[in-house]
């Protein structure tokens, strides 16, 4: 009997998404007959209520989402589709999904309507970015791995060289920030050096203050000369843009 593994896939494909699909070809080398894989990605949308279904809190629609969005998730499938059929996987083993919802709810239905064995998903990792987001909306992975009925497998990427022992703060938030970037490429975010200072810090420093800040404003200078970054005096305070 063939075992149906659940994988979910981000859009665009991100470092977690490639770091799963890895492990996922590693898992799969010795049982590949035996494997039927189904590629799932959601568009993300949040659940909101709607004033035409009454005044019950249970009832709840989903919010609309765009072409663009949905042009994303399936370039984003196919990309995954592809990689694993390289590895060599059947195209017969490969599904893949595209659902509309909240990312943690809708992986967990499908799992249930699939009957999964297993869920693979990718983690972002423990930058101070990904903790500060965490804090406040919680993690996916975690939230997965608490809900779920059947097992959870979690791929945490490596963390990046610059992420064990810095040899200086400037090129710590020059290469914190490239790796930001390169995580969210198809976001636009803007950066100021106190934010820099604040969300890109390393684990040791408590409370970030005038160095941090000046070796951030320093690392943007640099990836602003190198045109990774554009540089914007917005009413007398410096922003970097990464358009």
């Amino acid at each position: 009997m063939q075992k149906r593994i659940l994988l979910g896939i981000d859009a665009p494909v991100t470092l977690a998404t490639q770091h799963a699909l890895r492990a996922v070809c590693e898992f799969i080398d010795q049982t590949i007959p035996e494997i039927h894989l189904f590629l799932l990605h959601v568009i993300s949308v949040p659940n909101i209520s709607s004033p035409t279904l009454g005044l019950y809190v249970s009832h709840m629609q989903s919010a609309s989402y765009t072409s663009e969005q949905r042009s994303l998730g399936e370039l984003a499938l196919r990309r995954a589709r592809t990689e694993l059929e390289n590895r060599g996987l059947h195209p017969q083993q490969i599904e893949t999904l595209l659902r509309v919802g909240t990312p943690v709810e809708e992986t967990i239905k499908v799992a249930k309507e699939l009957q999964a064995d297993l869920i693979i998903i990718g983690s972002r990792g423990n930058t101070p970015r990904q903790r500060m987001r965490r804090f406040f909306a919680g993690s996916i992975s975690r939230r997965i791995l608490d809900l779920a009925t059947c097992p959870v497998m979690i791929v945490v990427p490596p963390a990046p060289p610059h992420m064990k022992k810095p040899p200086d703060l400037v090129k710590w938030y020059e290469d914190s920030i490239t790796h930001y970037l390169q995580e969210h490429t198809g976001d636009l975010t803007v950066f100021t050096p106190r934010e820099v200072a604040l969300t890109f810090a390393p684990s040791h420093k408590k409370e970030p203050g005038r160095k941090e800040q000046a070796a951030a404003i320093l690392a943007l200078e640099q990836l602003a000369r190198g045109g990774l970054l554009c540089r914007h005096d917005v009413k007398g305070e410096m922003r970097y843009v990464n358009d």
